[in-house]
């Protein structure tokens, strides 16, 4: 129950899609994480409920996985965040869309992306790392990469209603779209 509240606080409402758990133990709400084919879980990453402490599977490597790309690569379009929950968001409202697991980003997470998709729209944090991580790919990926600037009021996606993503959704699908 402590969990299930945890993620309905944070808008998540399909835990067994995602595979989210919860470790007592250690009070921290679970994600796993897959290899590119979505068959190997790869190790976890944990949250505290109270709090933002995070642990991660000893050796887990972040650099060469994107969270959720088992479920997005079939689109030609993907949103990249940097974190697990924030994808989730934008995955249940039927966008398809990555996380980098952080603001770094390896050439082999830039690899993965160009793989898998003709086009990736860079939601990052409000914050500078968040710009920084949205300007190295965007440089990396040249034309085929993005960027989207949320509103001042909210840090991340989680912060976000469902409206307000739809609203973001609409402002991503302008022709016009511009880097940040």
């Amino acid at each position: 129950d402590r969990a299930r509240d945890y993620f309905a606080g944070r808008g998540i409402t399909n835990l067994t899609t995602y595979k989210l758990g919860y470790s007592q133990a250690q009070d921290m709400v679970t994600v796993p994480q897959f290899d590119p084919s979505g068959t190997i879980c790869v190790g976890w990453v944990a949250r505290s409920i109270v709090g933002k402490d995070f642990k991660n599977t000893p050796k887990l490597p972040k650099s060469k996985i994107l969270f959720n790309l088992h479920r997005a690569k079939y689109s030609d379009t993907v949103y990249v965040v940097e974190s697990s929950f924030d994808a989730i968001r934008l995955d249940q409202v039927g966008l398809a869309a990555v996380a980098t697991l952080g603001s770094n980003v390896s050439n082999k997470q830039i690899e993965l992306l160009t793989k898998h998709f003709n086009s990736a729209i860079i939601i990052p944090d409000n914050d500078e790392a968040g710009r920084t991580m949205a300007n190295n790919l965007i440089r990396k990926m040249g034309s085929r990469a993005n960027s989207v600037g949320l509103p001042s009021r909210f840090k991340d996606i989680g912060d976000m209603a469902d409206a307000d993503i739809t609203k973001l959704q609409e402002i991503t699908q302008d022709p016009l779209l511009s880097n940040i």
